[in-house]
């Protein structure tokens, strides 16, 4: 009996307490939009840790922010190319550009002189990433908003 006490305690209050968090339609939506932004950062590996960051200093709603980090995930891969050519223009710098061929032909060599030869890629297009970042978080706040108001008065 102290055992199933303490288990609740400790692990399914806390779990239950992070689903309920940031359950608001304005919070909600603050948690969807972040995922959703931070999802399509250019670089791989990076927005499931941003986004469980965010979450926590900002207390959002983890689940929500993950959701929406997981369904933008292949327009990350999509994004890369008009966030590159936003930081290209933005710096003026004209890279080479990246074909398939180019691509293995550079991990042939290496994962460090890989990584060394794609940098600049990534730097410019994490530049036009940044340079997207606002306005692709406002549009999407204030319409995964609406939406989220308008479920809540249905749902009541």
């Amino acid at each position: 009996m102290v055992s199933e006490n303490i288990f609740r305690k400790k692990i399914i209050l806390p779990l239950v307490s992070l689903l309920k968090q940031g359950v608001d339609p304005s919070r909600l939506s603050i948690a969807l939009s972040s995922g959703a932004v931070i999802g399509v950062f250019p670089i791989l590996g990076i927005a499931t840790v941003a986004c469980t960051c965010v979450a926590a200093f900002y207390r959002l709603n983890l689940p929500a922010i993950q959701l929406a980090n997981y369904l933008v995930f292949p327009m990350q891969v999509v994004l890369f190319f008009p966030f590159l050519a936003i930081g290209e223009a933005l710096t003026g710098n004209s890279l080479d550009a990246i074909s398939k061929e180019k691509l293995i032909e550079t991990f042939d060599l290496g994962l460090v002189p890989a990584v060394q030869e794609l940098t600049q890629y990534f730097i410019l297009a994490c530049l036009g990433w940044a340079l997207a970042l606002i306005p692709l978080f406002v549009i999407l706040y204030f319409a995964l908003k609406k939406f989220a108001v308008r479920l809540q008065t249905t749902f009541r």
